[in-house]
């Protein structure tokens, strides 16, 4: 079977931590690493079931609904897919199916290796290790209210400080108990260490990789800017000025202490995993009520934002597939 020429890696973590700076460092390295993806785990579905990829009809079905899932097409990938050869297995057609849009950019970039960054992939690493044996993961890992704060000025995510922290304690958990399970197959990254000493930490990161490190990884501002999907790239402006720190530490200054106690009372044990202070403050849990008023207020938000994001700004190219996904973490 045509592929890649090792198996791929995984940039993983809260959303707004770093992941998207990681991946273009890396990418200038070798491995070829798209924008984010997400259709691995929307067809997860289809590997569960266990049998029935076998039937060759089957997996050139699934072979081409991958291709043509709405994150793929706007890789731009020309053609369509390889078409897998008869005789596979049910894991090795599901495997043969989600790999071929990586495989076509990796080819198009004129790479032999490619990797992924999409950071909810937190949430499925068991999964993305069953489906590609000696997959090697890299977890981001940044001050949660430096996220929070990040978070809830895009039309993705919480809207206040308890959800927000939550999600990123979420997370947090997740990641330490992946590492746990595979400390040879995974690292952690902090955000704060990257930015202040990145020759240091991409060169930690190259050699889990085992590839050679090189200068010019640190120098993102170089990045041609299709590297990122066109209608997201004003969401990564601090990248262009290279890496930096000016967005280290903003929940200081930015952050109310009311929202930092509630954020120390849904994240605080996380926050202190991974040494980040807690700013002199003691956590503030809210009242049940108030934490209902705020889930609820919290969803009407993301309905909201929805709806402008998905429907009217993205024209429902993605519509059913986030619904989707939303449901699978309730």
């Amino acid at each position: 079977m045509s592929g890649a020429s090792r198996p791929p890696f995984f940039i993983v973590g809260s959303d707004r931590s770093g992941t998207t700076m990681l991946r273009l460092i890396l990418d200038r390295a070798g491995p070829s690493i798209p924008p984010e993806t997400m259709f691995i785990t929307d067809f997860a579905g289809a590997w569960h079931k266990g049998s029935g990829l076998e039937d060759h009809d089957a997996a050139c079905e699934l072979t081409r609904k991958v291709w043509h899932h709405p994150r793929v097409n706007l890789w731009g990938l020309e053609g369509e897919p390889e078409m897998p050869p008869k005789g596979l297995s049910h894991r090795e057609a599901f495997r043969w199916a989600v790999e071929q849009p990586f495989l076509a950019y990796m080819r198009r970039e004129g790479k032999e290796w490619w990797a992924d960054k999409t950071p909810p992939h937190i949430d499925h690493i068991p999964f993305l290790a069953d489906v590609f044996p000696g997959a090697q993961f890299i977890e981001l890992v940044r001050d949660g209210r430096d996220v929070a704060l990040s978070i809830m000025g895009l039309p993705f995510g919480g809207n206040n400080a308890w959800v927000t922290g939550k999600r990123w304690a979420h997370c947090i958990r997740e990641g330490a108990k992946a590492r746990a399970e595979r400390p040879g197959d995974m690292i952690m990254v902090r955000y704060e260490d990257l930015v202040h000493e990145p020759e240091r930490e991409v060169r930690r990161v190259s050699e889990f990789l085992g590839i050679p490190y090189d200068e010019d990884m640190l120098h993102v501002e170089k990045t041609d800017m299709s590297k990122l999907q066109a209608d997201q790239a004003k969401w990564f402006s601090n990248l262009w000025g290279g890496i930096n720190q000016t967005a280290v530490g903003k929940w200081h200054t930015k952050m109310s202490q009311g929202d930092q106690r509630v954020f120390l009372a849904a994240a605080g044990p996380e926050l202190a995993m991974h040494g980040y202070d807690f700013g002199g403050l003691e956590p503030v849990a809210p009242s049940k009520p108030t934490a209902t008023r705020w889930e609820v207020t919290n969803f009407g938000h993301r309905v909201i934002n929805m709806v402008k994001l998905r429907i009217i700004t993205e024209r429902g190219r993605e519509l059913k597939w986030v619904v989707a996904r939303r449901l699978a973490r309730r």
